[in-house]
């Protein structure tokens, strides 16, 4: 929807000493392909010295849709943006640092995509250049859960939010800190969104790394503010999230957060600034006695998770020793199998001066397990014939003693059938230990349920996939052989009872999501002529 006197989409650019950067970034913005009578630009010069101030101006005489607001330096973004956000009128507000720029498209394909949906925030998809970007946070999405999608691992500002939303819920960027501060801007944001939406098909925003080191949060920060932006955040979350799954994901992320960008340097400065690594030290102590649960283990990757265990209950010695483990720097770690359980030996495992329990290194339920179903043949009446194959990752085929699980739907009953292991030709090219990684099934509907037919419902299909000890179950389906569909569903006779007045028919389908299911029928035959 076009509106002739309110712009669509309000851009804001807080600016210091960006140049020449600064140049780039307002090409990009005032080019957009929305069009310049769509859009206003409102750039905010927060005390620059290098002359970003006069390359405002300049480019402000020439683009009418381009407000330039100049001001004493304020000591950090959150200032400048809320001076623009005061100002601004579009529809949307989309916030540009100073030393990114954006794809030609981008303002248009995120405000479709927001008309589109009813968004409240579209992410626009980044391109790092000299950084890190998320990818899993930018997957194209028309609704994105914030407590079950990735969305909520990107709380960089770089977003098309409603401008409604932000005023109805009075929102503003904290002014006391320079770092940080848009961490607790965007979850406010996304926690008073309805919804959130991603384009992902577009490159939308590129995150620059500056060469000169510059960036507004390039000086050292004390203790105090290394950790604030963490704590505010999480107090937000654990105040306001009250589902309980978003509040351990959203807070898992920030302990990741705490880890990498607080408890790091205070590793790092132990020796040089001892005050400053023990203030870091409590005060993250403190928010691990607050906030940490024991289920949000799986949402940190396996050796940050026993970094926190470590720091929160062990020695600080290996906890600080875990910190200086590199595992990008360093061999994989093996993995050892014991009693049915998987275990990465990460150091200090079985270390008896750490004293870290195993299951922090019990990476069992983080397995993935690779299965294919090939072929799905009727072979009589109530006989079928499967085959495909199934291994564990880094356990490859083992000792394996796999089998098919047939599981009521309605009811939890279950029925077993063993998998005979077979060769796997298309899998020996990447792994030769994988040669016997296929599996051949025959199971008969008609006589499974001790000699006689399976009950009357929908059976689901799994695998219980063994290697050494270790069980994984899936859930077996056609993956990438939409070709079996043709020979899945064809309705077979089971059983008739003696006088012919009922009989039990069993077919197999494939469910929305691929998955092989089975369902029973008893039903009256059709009298034939």
């Amino acid at each position: 929807m076009h509106h002739a006197s309110v712009p669509d989409i309000t851009v804001i650019i807080a600016v210091y000493n960006a140049m020449p950067y600064l140049t780039e970034c307002l090409d990009s913005a005032l080019g957009q392909s929305l069009g310049a009578e769509r859009l206003e630009v409102i750039a905010v010069d927060d005390g620059s010295t290098d002359g970003s101030g006069a390359e405002l101006d300049r480019y402000a005489a020439r683009h009418p849709q381009l407000r330039v607001v100049h001001q004493p330096n304020s000591g950090g973004p959150g200032g400048p943006r809320n001076r623009a956000l005061d100002l601004a009128r579009g529809r949307y507000v989309f916030v540009l640092d100073a030393d990114d720029h954006l794809g030609p498209e981008a303002l248009e394909r995120l405000l479709d995509m927001a008309e589109a949906q009813g968004s409240d925030v579209v992410l626009a998809k980044q391109v790092g250049l000299g950084r890190t970007v998320s990818d899993k946070a930018h997957r194209h999405a028309e609704e994105a859960d914030l407590h079950t999608s990735e969305v909520y691992r990107s709380l960089h500002s770089a977003k098309l939010m409603r401008r409604q939303v932000i005023e109805d819920a009075r929102l503003r960027y904290p002014e006391d800190l320079w770092y940080g501060e848009d961490q607790i801007f965007v979850t406010e944001v996304f926690l008073a969104a309805g919804k959130i939406s991603v384009v992902g098909d577009y490159d939308c925003y590129f995150l620059r790394r500056r060469e000169d080191g510059q960036n507004i949060t390039s000086r050292p920060r004390t203790a105090g503010e290394t950790v604030a932006h963490i704590e505010r955040v999480m107090a937000l979350v654990a105040d306001r999230v009250q589902d309980p799954v978003g509040r351990r994901r959203m807070l898992g992320r920030h302990f990741r957060s705490l880890l990498r960008t607080a408890l790091r340097p205070a590793v790092e400065a132990r020796h040089e600034n001892p005050p400053f690594s023990a203030e870091v030290y409590d005060r993250a102590r403190a928010l691990v006695q607050t906030y940490w649960r024991p289920d949000m283990g799986g949402e940190l990757p396996p050796i940050d998770w026993i970094r926190l265990y470590a720091f929160a209950c062990g020695p600080l010695t290996a906890f600080e020793q875990l910190m200086e483990y590199d595992p990008a720097l360093e061999p994989a770690p093996r993995e050892i199998v014991d009693n049915g359980r998987v275990y990465r030996c990460y150091p200090l495992f079985r270390d008896p001066a750490a004293g870290l329990p195993d299951v922090l290194f019990d990476v069992t339920d983080r397995l993935r397990t690779q299965h294919r179903l090939s072929s799905l043949t009727w072979q009589g009446a109530g006989r079928i014939r499967l085959t495909g194959h199934a291994y564990i990752q880094s356990l490859g085929t083992g000792r394996m003693q796999s089998e098919l699980l047939l599981r009521a739907r309605e009811t939890g009953e279950e029925h077993l059938v063993p998998l005979l292991a077979r060769p796997a030709p298309e899998l020996t090219e990447q792994n030769p230990e994988l040669m016997m990684a296929g599996f051949l099934a025959e199971l008969d509907l008609a006589t499974l349920a001790g000699g006689g037919p399976i009950a009357p419902g929908t059976w689901d299909c799994f695998l219980n996939v063994r290697a050494d000890g270790v069980v994984r179950t899936v859930r077996l389906g056609r993956r990438h052989a939409p070709e079996l569909d043709r020979t899945a569903r064809r309705a077979k006779v089971l059983a008739r009872d003696p006088g012919g007045a009922t009989e039990l028919t069993a077919a197999a389908f494939f469910t929305t999501y691929g998955n092989l299911s089975f369902e029973v029928v008893r039903r009256i035959p059709l009298p034939t002529a």
